[in-house]
């Protein structure tokens, strides 16, 4: 219970925050769709081009997905990853060790309630906008979408937060994380369908993307697909998969990290 107050007054503080200040807002906004919009444009040539399907995929299906993972980026879930050096690099992880509250749920909880405003506020500007100029796909009125979108996007949430959290542990091992987070990051854009849809990802690509961390950390790109229907439930193993490998790498290296730090300063 502590754990959830605590949470719940860390997102009401931070979204207080940026609706007081929409200077985030409109940046991510202008982010988002700006490259959003060029993206959308150019698979529009390029779908016109074949004849309006590519492998077997509509260019309005290819556009959802493409949506789903800019709208799900603007959470910003990476950047607990320089949080977590930050405070190493500063020193201040000493006091927030001290704390009797865990550390790594006290920033997972901030990086959610920095993002979650701009999050909410991309998505819906951004769903109205594509209904009302493309349109949506048939396989977005399935009884089965919403409650599966849900799932997997808790689960891809939970798995974004693992996959950065590792990456900031490091920074007790190595101090400058970046050149490991610019790495793990580009891995988790390509294969998670930032600027090429999974659907029409090659063979040997496709498999890395499905059964790979990084991959899994975007499956709410592969809901519009007609195979989700069939394969949502494995999906969803997989991400679970991930959540308990890298959950018990998370908790090995943060039982080391303690270890590391001397709470006294000493």
């Amino acid at each position: 219970m502590k754990e959830l107050r605590l949470a719940k007054k860390i997102i009401k503080t931070l979204v207080k925050d940026r609706i007081q200040y929409p200077g985030r807002l409109l940046a991510d906004t202008l982010t988002t769709s700006g490259r959003c919009v060029v993206l959308l444009l150019l698979y529009y040539y390029v779908f016109n081009l074949k004849g309006g399907l590519i492998n077997n995929t509509t260019f309005i299906v290819a556009a959802w997905s493409i949506f789903f993972y800019f709208a799900f980026m603007n959470l910003n879930l990476r950047n607990i990853a320089r949080l977590i050096m930050a405070d190493v690099q500063s020193g201040n992880i000493e006091v927030l060790l001290n704390k009797p509250i865990s550390y790594l749920l006290y920033r997972s909880w901030w990086q959610i309630g920095a993002g979650l405003y701009s999050f909410l506020v991309v998505t819906l500007l951004g769903s109205v906008a594509l209904i009302l100029i493309i349109g949506i796909p048939s396989t977005m009125t399935i009884a089965l979408f919403l409650p599966t979108v849900f799932l997997t996007f808790l689960m891809a949430v939970v798995l974004s937060l693992l996959i950065y959290i590792i990456v900031g542990l490091l920074s007790f091992w190595i101090i400058d994380i970046n050149p490991v987070f610019w790495l793990i990051d580009k891995m988790v854009m390509i294969l998670g369908g930032s600027y090429l849809p999974v659907a029409l990802f090659p063979n040997f690509l496709y498999q890395i993307s499905i059964y790979s961390p990084f991959g899994a950390s975007q499956f709410i790109t592969h809901v519009v697909y007609e195979s989700w229907q069939m394969n949502w439930y494995w999906l969803i193993l997989v991400q679970i998969f991930w959540i308990i490998v890298l959950g018990l790498a998370v908790y090995f290296m943060f039982r080391s990290v303690k270890k590391k730090v001397s709470i006294n300063g000493g």
